[in-house]
Parts: structure tokens; sequence; C-alpha cells
């Protein structure tokens, strides 16, 4: 490990902070007004401004910037900026670097290998918080010679172009785990010939879930919440507590083999089929679900949860959801009932079951890996290798 030699902040740039623009400054012409969201994150809109304005608060591509306040871990940081003229906000330096002291380039990287320790000394509430001037510059920076500067930058860059490869990698892997199940149940219902039934001849009847406030004080029981149908298997600890009255706990009972489907939701998660496992005490289900009564001897439960994720089946559902939000759609139990799905011979029904577990198990195995992953810790990782001298 190499010990480089350091400065504050402050000895080797000059901060110039931005303008606090009102939004009574705010307009649909002149220049793009830069805030924190427009740095990280290039598909928010600009503010513009049309007025008189100080040489100070002008940027162009080339710039370096610096947020200093706002939410930890997405706030706080050194950016480059690339997008043209504009104007810049309060709450981000503009970054004015010491020719022959430090490399532009490395300062950003440095000074993101700092972020800990910026926002650790940052003052403020949880959801948002602000280092002074003062701490800033006062925090050191490795300054190395400035061709070991530049070689680390270029050893930086080569090792975050492997992290964006990664990340690729992770979101293309991410898609193909989603699509695993659902691939399956396609072959299934393309591969054979066997009969379609619309849901109503499947099941004896469907039944809304009741409507409970929920109650941390004096709760006797629970109520499922929406979250709980989110996997083929019925999530019993997604629960809410309410106050639950014998007949309520009686009426809205949840039982083994009980398939539930939420009626109420986005059009992408409406319809999603749940089957429970095992019968609980003293938990109910809510309105927004609807509880299926299978005719057992046309339909296992279990299959008919899986039958109800299918593509074809999830394209019949979303056409079926009604509503004009796309926060919100609304299903019937009347409307669920015309969904058609495959139905092949119950033993043939239970040897897919096993082969539908056993991939919805491995789809979500390689899903909780996948989502595990963070990009941000890796990048982390390579800019304190990197003025550890360990690149």
């Amino acid at each position: 490990m190499k010990h480089y030699p350091t400065k504050p902040i402050g000895d080797l740039c000059k901060l110039i902070n931005g303008r606090a623009f009102k939004p009574s400054n705010w307009g649909k012409e002149g220049l793009p007004i830069v805030r924190i969201q427009n740095l990280n994150d290039h598909s928010k809109p600009f503010n513009r401004y049309n007025g008189q304005y100080s040489e100070n608060h002008f940027i162009d591509s080339g710039a370096i910037l610096l947020s200093w306040s706002g939410t930890p871990g997405t706030s706080f940081g050194c950016f480059r900026w690339e997008r043209g003229p504009g104007l810049l906000n309060q709450h981000i330096f503009k970054v004015i670097i010491e020719d022959g002291l430090i490399d532009g380039d490395f300062f950003i990287y440095a000074v993101n290998g700092k972020l800990d320790e910026m926002i650790r000394q940052a003052h403020g509430g949880v959801g948002l918080r602000h280092i002074t001037k003062n701490k800033l510059e006062a925090i050191h920076l490795p300054v190395p010679k400035l061709e070991e500067q530049r070689r680390i930058v270029a050893r930086i860059k080569e090792c975050l172009e492997r992290v964006e490869e990664i990340e690729g990698l992770r979101s293309e892997s991410l898609e193909e785990a989603v699509n695993l199940a659902p691939s399956l149940y396609a072959a299934m219902e393309n591969g054979y010939k066997w009969p379609k039934k619309p849901i109503g001849e499947l099941v004896t009847r469907t039944q809304n879930g009741k409507s409970i406030r929920q109650d941390n004080e004096k709760a006797t029981g629970y109520v499922l919440s929406l979250s709980s149908v989110h996997n083929v298997s019925l999530n019993l600890e997604k629960i809410k507590p309410i106050i639950l009255p014998d007949n309520v706990a009686q009426q809205y009972r949840i039982s083994e083999g009980d398939v539930f489907v939420s009626r109420s939701n986005t059009r992408e998660l409406v319809g999603l089929a749940s089957v429970a496992i095992g019968t609980p005490e003293r938990i109910v289900y809510p309105d927004l679900l609807i509880k299926l009564y299978p005719k057992k001897h046309l339909i296992r439960s279990r299959f008919l949860a899986y039958a109800l994720r299918t593509p074809e089946s999830r394209k019949q559902i979303k056409e079926r959801a009604v509503g004009t939000s796309q926060s919100m759609v609304k299903m019937s139990g009347e409307r669920l009932k015309e969904v058609e799905v495959t139905v092949p011979p119950l033993d043939v029904q239970d040897s897919l079951i096993n082969r539908f577990d056993e991939l919805h198990n491995l789809s979500s195995d390689l899903l909780i890996d996948l989502k595990s992953f963070n990009p941000a810790t890796l990048r982390q990782s390579v800019l304190r290798k990197a003025f550890a001298g360990e690149l």
C-alpha cells in the first residue's frame, strides 16, 4: 500500500457556491438552472432563468461541480458537467482547481472517494443534510505527482468500465431471471393440446375480502397486505395488526390451499395469484384480494395460482382491468371468471407443479442474488484501492 502526500481541498481549489434561485425566478425560457437532481439524473427536467446573472454562477461543459447538500448516498458527490451552458443553483460548488497541483479528473475521483467522510461531517436530519464549506475545505485528498495522478485516473476509468459491463450483464440477467418461470408456463401452454377453460368453470365461487382499518394498539388479529401475493406462495408475514371480531375471523379466514388474487394494483401487478400454505390463526384477507374456491376435481389450487401467472393469463387480466390511472386499476371477480387457462388432467397438473416449483425457487434465488449486487459499493471499492496505491 502506497502513502501519497495529502493536501486539504481548500489548498487545491476555489469553491464558488451556486445562486439561491427561488421558484419565482423559474421560467420556460433562458439558461437552464442546474440543480442537484440534474447532476445525478439526466431525465430530470430543467427550470430556466432569463434574467441577469453573475459570471460566478455561469457554467459550461467541462466544469467541475461538487454537491454538498441533500440526501446522503444520492445527493453528495463531484461531477464533470457536460451538458452545455447553465446557471448553478445553491448547494452546489463550482470548483476552480489550482493548475499544476491536481488533475481535474483525479480531483473528481478523489473527492468521490471521500464521500463517507463528507457525509459523517454533514449536519441536519436523516433526510436532508449538508456539510459546511470550512469542513469540506479541510478534508485531505491524496496528491501524488501529476504523472502518477494521470496514471491512476486511467486505471480508475478502466476499472469503472468493467463495473459498467458487470452492471449491464446484471440487468440482462435480472430480466432473464424474471422471465425464467413464465417461459416454462408459456411452453406448457403452447406445447400441448390440453383444453382451455374459463376461471368461472373452475371455481365454485369468488369472494372479496374485508376492509379493516389498521390498529396497532388494540390489535386482536391481522389482515394480509397487498404485497402478500407477490409470490406464488401466499406470504403470511406481510400482515397488518387489526381489531378482529370472531365472526369476521371466521367469515374471512385463510385455509390451506386457498387461492387469492389481487383485485386492485398497478396494471403490471393486478391479478397476481397466490396459494395459501397452511392455515394461520387470526389472519384474514383484505378487500383488495379475491378468494377463489377451486373445484378440486378439475384443478389443483397451486396449479391454478401458476396458471393465472402465465403470459397468456396475465395478458387477459390486464385487458380486463379497468381504471384510467396507471397507478391503480381494478379487476372484479366477474371479469376474472372470464379469463381462460389451460387445464391438463390432474396427474399432469401434479407433475407440472413440481417442475414449476423447482423453476420458481431457482428464479427467486437468482433474483435475490442479482439484486444484492450493489454497483455503487463496487465503484467505491475501486476508488479506495486506487488512492491506497493498490491499482
